[in-house]
């Protein structure tokens, strides 16, 4: 997961975390830079169960798609959804045009964000996801783009201004490569996550570090053809989880799904993505 506002950084928050209790921080970091040294393994959307659940939510979400879908650029494709709970879906690599007309109703501050990124790349699919995020508010509250207003909490979780019109609105944005997820929520707090599918060399020593100790001894007991998706779903949900608290891992509670329904689900071929609600 790619974090779309500076101040949450999970991999510079991060605390304790595993059932051994030696802290989570530097697998994050091992992690992501095994993501980035790792050459993509595009999976099919068969090679996972997407019906199952870790922890089944209270009740089913309808809408779960079960095939990954293919969003073109600039195109904002739902991936599922029911009264309470909405995911989208969109991608990042848009043209060049579709960019600079984004980039004129971002926040003085998100534009600040995008000239700190080195790379023109990161520029481009930064201000994709932020514009998209801002498209989507902005029709749900009945505004436009430029004028949704963003606040953030204590450890950076962003939310809407206490001066919109629905507060009740709550919302995720997670992206990683090339496609961004966006997880809208009423009156619920809601997390969603996304990881790119690419081998981790370093997996099973995350797996140690961070896992819960039922979550790890369910995936040591998995064979070596279930153990790359295996690894991906509890990740996805523990950084899910993460982000709906509006914490770092290794934060108290960070790994208590308990108060969670927990849904994974593929944005798109070669990626899985995990979206919680709370109870």
């Amino acid at each position: 997961m790619t974090p779309d506002w500076p101040e949450l950084d999970l991999t510079r928050r991060s605390g304790a975390g595993g059932s051994d209790g030696r802290g989570a921080s530097a697998s994050n970091q091992n992690f992501h830079a095994a993501l980035a040294r790792s050459g993509p393994r595009w999976l099919q959307p068969a090679e996972f169960d997407v019906s199952h659940t870790l922890v089944e939510p209270a009740a089913p979400v309808p809408g779960l798609l079960d095939r990954g879908v293919e969003p073109a650029g600039g195109i904002i494709v739902p991936v599922l959804g029911d009264d309470r709970l909405e995911v989208l879906a969109c991608m990042l690599e848009v043209r060049h045009d579709i960019v600079r007309a984004m980039g004129a109703f971002l926040s003085e501050a998100e534009r600040r964000r995008a000239e700190w990124l080195k790379s023109e790349r990161d520029r481009r699919r930064f201000i994709a996801c932020r514009g998209q995020l801002r498209q989507v508010l902005a029709s749900r509250l009945g505004i436009a783009p430029s004028d949704v207003e963003l606040e953030y909490g204590q450890l950076g979780k962003p939310h809407l201004s206490h001066r919109m019109p629905s507060r009740n609105l709550r919302f995720s944005v997670s992206r990683s490569e090339d496609v961004a997820v966006i997880a809208l929520s009423t009156g619920q707090e809601v997390g969603v996550d996304i990881e790119a599918i690419r081998p981790v060399p370093e997996a099973d020593e995350i797996a140690a570090l961070c896992f819960s100790a039922s979550d790890y001894e369910s995936y040591a007991a998995l064979g070596p053809d279930d153990r790359l998706a295996g690894f991906f779903r509890r990740w996805t949900r523990l950084e899910a989880i993460s982000k709906g608290l509006g914490c770092g891992l290794g934060h108290p509670g960070s790994s208590d799904d308990k108060d969670w329904g927990v849904r994974s689900f593929i944005p798109k071929t070669g990626y899985l993505g995990c979206v919680v609600v709370r109870k």
